[in-house]
C-alpha cells in the first residue's frame, strides 16, 4: 500500500511539473512571438531614397494613421564618412509631433559635389509617398545641410518653411549666395549659439556673424526670417544641434505654424 503510495505521488509531482513546464514553455513563445512583432513595428524605417548613380539610404519616420500628414525634410550636417546632427532622432521627434520624419543620408564624399542633387532626389521620393501631403513639406538642415537647405529654398517654390541651423557657408562654386535671398519664397527660421563663433568642427568660421548677414539679406529684400541666438553651448555652441535641445521648442512652434496652409 505504501509503495503504491508512493508511486502515484511521484507520478502525480512529475504530472504538475510537466505541465507547469508546458505552460511556462508556452508563456516564453508568446512574449518572444510579441517582443519580435514589436521590433518589427520600428518607428522608423532604413529605405532607400535614391538609386541614381549612388545608392542612398534614409530615415523615414511616420505617425500613426494613414494620413497626409505634413512632412520636413532634414539635411545633416558632417563631412566624408562623419555624418553631423541628429538625422535619425529628429526624425523620431517629428513622428511624434505628427509630422513625417526624414532625413536622407547623402553621399559620403567631403566635397559637396553632387550633394545638391541627392537632397532633390530625397525631395521627389517624400513627394511620392501616399501618406505624404505634397502641399505641406518643409525642410531643415544643420551646418552643411543647412547650406544645402539654403540652396533648396532658392531654387524650390513647393516647400512651405525652411529651417538653417548653424548653416556653413562653403567654399567657391558650392558657397551660400547671399545675393540670392531674393529667390526665396517661404517663412525662413535662423538657429545658432552665440558660441558658435569659430572651432575646428567649422574650420574657424564665425558662423554666429554668417547667419547675421543671412538674416540681414533677407529682410533687406522684405522675406518672412526669424533669427534666434541661443546661450553658448558648452565649449563649441556648433554642437548644440548634436541631439534635440532646448531649440526644438522653437521648432515646433515654427513647422506648426507654417505647415496649417497648402502652399
Amino acid at each position: 500500500m505504501l509503495i503504491f503510495f508512493i508511486k502515484n505521488s511521484i507520478r502525480n509531482t512529475f504530472s504538475f511539473l510537466s505541465s507547469k513546464i508546458v505552460l511556462f514553455f508556452f508563456i516564453f513563445i508568446i512574449f518572444t512571438f510579441v517582443g519580435c512583432s514589436q521590433k518589427n513595428e520600428s518607428p522608423h524605417n532604413l529605405i532607400t531614397y535614391s538609386k541614381t548613380n549612388v545608392y542612398l539610404r534614409g530615415y523615414l519616420c511616420k505617425p500613426k494613421g494613414s494620413g497626409p500628414f505634413p512632412t520636413v525634410i532634414y539635411n545633416h550636417g558632417g563631412l566624408g564618412n562623419i555624418v553631423g546632427g541628429a538625422p535619425k532622432e529628429t526624425c523620431l521627434a517629428l513622428a511624434k509631433e505628427n509630422f513625417v520624419g526624414f532625413s536622407p543620408i547623402r553621399r559620403k564624399t567631403r566635397s559637396l559635389q553632387g550633394h545638391l542633387q541627392d537632397v532633390m532626389n530625397g525631395i521627389e521620393y517624400i513627394k511620392k509617398l501616399s501618406y505624404v501631403d505634397e502641399k505641406k513639406i518643409s525642410m531643415m538642415g544643420f551646418s552643411r545641410g543647412g547650406l544645402l537647405t539654403y540652396q533648396i529654398a532658392t531654387s524650390e517654390n513647393s516647400l512651405n518653411a525652411f529651417i538653417l541651423m548653424a548653416p556653413a557657408i562653403g567654399k567657391r562654386k558650392h558657397k551660400l549666395r547671399l545675393e540670392d535671398a531674393y529667390k526665396i519664397q517661404s517663412p525662413v527660421l535662423l538657429l545658432i549659439s552665440k558660441n558658435d563663433t569659430g572651432s575646428f568642427r567649422t574650420h574657424g568660421t564665425n558662423l554666429v556673424e554668417e547667419i547675421k548677414n543671412i538674416a540681414k539679406a533677407l529682410h533687406e529684400n522684405d522675406k518672412d526670417v526669424k533669427l534666434i541666438i541661443y546661450p553658448s553651448y558648452g565649449s563649441d555652441g556648433h554642437t548644440m544641434f548634436f541631439g534635440i535641445n532646448d531649440y526644438w521648442k522653437d521648432i515646433l512652434i515654427f513647422l506648426k505654424k507654417n505647415n496649417g496652409k497648402d502652399k
